[in-house]
Parts: structure tokens; sequence; C-alpha cells
């Protein structure tokens, strides 16, 4: 908002302007404004409060003159300084500064308003034919969709700040090859592995089970605290997602949308494998830490400490049991989560149920996603009723 600093009987309103497409920051707008006479001082704080919401508003809304052959590694510069970082979450920046690494030897030189979808469709297509630094394999597709997805975000801001009349990356991307299906471990699989997970250490084995049990992500099981679970009534709040950026401290935040709020169930068993776990976890405590488990602890936390525990450790650990005790190779701990919906699916469950479980925004994410299960399940009930109609 409007800084308000007073000036004998006045006050002046500062609204920043941001930067320029050169990262030079714009002169700040001022207000002189006088409060009506015969206000007592909360009236005035209120008064004044309302004035500098106003002008900030007549402010914001006043177009700036815009340099229209500005190139878009100009344009990104100024992108990640004034808009970016009060746009996006910490890790999706960090994901897109990434993209914008590979992003730039290819498209950076063009001015905005030279892009065409050929350039795009070309740019897309090298990308296909290079290789990941790390594994040495050409860059996945989904690498390459999400370049185009940072692409169109960017392009889309650049349209509201009057750089573009229309975004070019549009329409640009068509996914090539067959989508590959998403690994999801089957029932003969899951009980294999829930036999394996009772050969390992309690922590493990209440995070893996958690997972299967609930569909919950990695980082929405490191973000859960003991305060979180309702043994009375079978319930888990789940309400923030632990991530851990390179070269960052970890850190929670929320659900990035309502829906990603929500409530799994667990089952007695659950219940009794969390109260053997909380109970582990009182006597570390106790015995390391010389105090009570809080219920404000998390129940992944750090030895000795009150952080979380970071997601990746689970993906490391759960690739050492998958080899230990002979599991198919390309299961990881997101195909649990993809396995529990699949067993719903399986039992009956509808869009809607299994979208409101998973915390997806929407069922139609949930369909796109596990259509060839929804597919399956349709078919087999088909084969059901027909079976029982004798046709």
């Amino acid at each position: 908002m409007a800084s308000i600093r007073k000036r004998g009987s006045s006050y002046l309103l500062v609204v920043s302007m941001g930067y320029d497409y050169d990262g030079k920051r714009r002169k700040a707008r001022q207000k002189t404004v006088k409060p009506p006479e015969g206000l007592t001082k909360k009236q005035t704080e209120k008064w004044l409060e309302e004035q500098a919401v106003l002008f900030e508003l007549e402010c914001k809304n006043t177009p700036h003159s815009v340099k229209k052959d500005i190139t878009l590694e100009k344009y990104i510069e100024l992108w990640l300084l004034e808009i970016a970082p009060h746009k996006l979450a910490k890790s999706t920046l960090a994901r897109d500064r990434q993209d914008i690494a590979r992003i730039l030897p290819h498209l950076g030189h063009y001015k905005l308003t030279e892009l065409r979808p050929e350039h795009f469709r070309k740019f897309y297509a090298d990308m296909r034919k290079e290789r990941n630094q790390a594994t040495g394999k050409p860059l996945s597709e989904s690498t390459v969709e999400g370049l185009h997805s940072c692409l169109c975000g960017i392009l889309s801001d650049a349209m509201e700040g009057g750089f573009l009349d229309h975004n070019p990356a549009w329409r640009t991307y068509k996914y090539s090859g067959k989508k590959r299906e998403k690994v999801i471990a089957d029932e003969k699989t899951i009980q294999k592995l829930i036999e394996a997970l009772e050969n390992e250490s309690i922590k493990y084995e209440t995070y893996f089970k958690l997972i299967i049990a609930t569909g919950m992500r990695r980082g929405e099981c490191c973000g859960l605290k003991w305060e979180d679970i309702d043994y009375q009534n079978h319930t888990i709040h789940i309400q923030r997602n632990v991530v851990k950026i390179t070269g960052e401290e970890i850190f929670t935040k929320p659900p990035k949308t309502s829906a990603g709020d929500r409530y799994a169930y667990f089952s007695p068993e659950m219940e009794s494998l969390l109260k053997e776990y909380q109970r582990e976890c009182a006597w570390e405590a106790s015995a390391y830490e010389n105090r009570e488990l809080s219920a404000d602890d998390y129940v992944f936390r750090r030895h000795g400490t009150r952080l979380p525990m970071t997601p990746t450790t689970f993906t490391w650990r759960f690739k050492l049991i998958v080899k230990k005790y002979g599991l198919p190779e390309k299961l990881n701990v997101h195909s649990l989560r993809h396995s529990n919906a699949s067993l719903l699916i399986a039992s009956g469950a509808d869009v809607a149920t299994v979208a409101g479980l998973l915390g997806h925004a929407q069922p139609s994410t949930t369909l796109d996603i596990y259509t060839h299960a929804f597919d399956k399940n349709k078919k087999a009930v088909s084969e059901t009723l027909q079976q029982g109609l004798e046709i």
C-alpha cells in the first residue's frame, strides 16, 4: 500500500511505481492530502488508509510508456526483478529460472514484437535433441512442456504490461510421441511393499504407509504436525507443504489452492501404527532433547531440531527399499499417490470424490491424469452389468 508521511497539518501519500524496461526505478508518485476537520484520531487514520488505497489504485491504473522494441532477454530481466517475485512461489520461480537459462540462448536476442510461432516450434524441436547434463539422456517431454509453460507465463505478463497485443507462444506446443502412463503399483505389488516396510524403521514405515493410505504428496506428508492428526475421528488435516530449494533453507507453504487444504482418513490399523510411532518420537524428544513432544512438532522432523525432514530424503530411502526387496525399479514415492488414486477408482469412487481426496482444484485434472483407470473401471462395471443381464 502507499506509504503515509505526516507533513504538518497535511499528509504525503507516496506510491512506488516499480522499474522500467531498462531496470531503472521509476519515479514515485506523490499526493498531498488533508483530513477533514473534526475527525477523531482513529477516524483520521481510517480516512488516510482509504485515501492511500484509492491513490495506489489510481497510480497502478495509469499506463506507463512502453518500449516496443525491447528484446525477450531484456524483458525477462525486468520480469525477474519486478513481476515474478510478487507473483510466483519460491519453488516455481526457482524452476522458471532453470527454464530461462535454456530459453535465452535460443530466443533471448529476438525483440518481443519479432517473435513468431515458428521460433517457438523450432526451439522445442531443438530442446528435444538436447541432453540432460546429469544423466546424458535427451530432455524429457515434460521438461519441454515446462519450457513452453514458462514462456507462455512470461509473455502473458508482457501482454498485461502493454509490450505485446497477443501471446505469440500460444498453441505452438504439441506433445511429441505417446504420453507415458503413470507408474502405478498393482495390489500385489502394494502388498509386497507393505510387507517390506514392516522390516524398516518405524519412521519410514509410517511415512510410506501414510502416502499409500491417503494419497498425500511427498511434501504434504513431510509438513504434517501431530496436531493435524485427529485420532477420535480418524482424520488428518493436510494444510501445508514442505519445499526445499537448492541453496536455501527448507520452508513450508500453504497449498496452492483451497482444494489442497483438505482432510484425509485413516484406518484403525494406521491409527495403531501412528500411535506407536508417536510414542517413539516422544521417547526420542525426552532422551535426546530433554523435553516433551509437542503437538506443534512435525511428525517427520530432523533429529534434534524442530524442522521438518526434506522430501528428497524419503525419495532416496524409497529407492533403497525398492532395490533391497526386488520391487519394480520404476516405482517412486509419487507412484504411491497414483496407486492410492487407482485403488480408489477401482473401488468405484467417482471423479469428484477422488479429486477431493487428492487435493485437485478441478475434477477435470483428476480425470485427465487418471483417464485410463476410469476407463478401465467403466469397462469392468459394464461387463459385470452385461453378465448379470445375460447379454
